[in-house]
């Protein structure tokens, strides 16, 4: 059955992240355009202190979530989402749909989904046609987004005995999304 989107799951420090990138840049170094957001942590001194959000292309930046009371969003743990990330979320998904080959939100989870904006984005890429290599939070349970993806999709869940042999296999699912979604 065709799929649109590839996603990658896993519980948190498996390896998802490092999929998703090796992933992205096998695509770009084969001439394909990928475009959209990550969400990596920020550690000090060994600490995560937060979330950042930036478009895949590395122009647009800003903090997702910081520990305390700095930003003025909804409370995740013990994290406060900020709500400057829902504009880096929506320039970045709104320039892939524009000129990306596939879009790549690297991850879609709690933090994410708090806020309407990167809600949003995430929404837009997700019904907009074009295919998706996306990382989904091991407990994604949104009643909007978890069928678009399920419905659509071809899952691959990282474990610590896996993950050295699923780029390939991703990689190809991820290109025939791409070949599909140019027929």
């Amino acid at each position: 059955m065709p799929h649109r989107f590839v996603v990658i799951t896993g519980r948190p420090g498996v390896g998802k992240t490092t999929l998703f990138r090796k992933v992205v840049g096998e695509l770009r170094s084969m001439g394909y355009r990928v475009e959209g957001f990550a969400c990596p942590e920020v550690r000090v001194g060994g600490r995560r202190i937060g979330f950042k959000i930036v478009s895949l292309d590395g122009s647009l930046e800003a903090w997702l979530a910081k520990a305390g009371e700095e930003c003025d969003g909804p409370r995740v743990g013990r994290y406060r989402v900020c709500r400057e990330a829902e504009d880096v979320a929506r320039a970045a998904v709104e320039r892939a749909l524009r000129e990306a080959d596939i879009i790549g939100i690297d991850e879609i989870g709690p933090m994410e989904l708090k806020t309407r904006g990167i809600r949003a984005a995430i929404l837009a890429a997700l019904r907009s046609g074009k295919p998706g290599i996306y990382v989904a939070h091991a407990r994604l349970s949104d009643i909007e987004i978890l069928p678009l993806l399920k419905s659509e999709g071809v899952w691959f869940t990282v474990t610590v005995e896996n993950r050295d042999l699923l780029p390939p296999k991703v990689l190809e699912a991820a290109l025939e999304a791409i070949r599909g979604g140019r027929r």
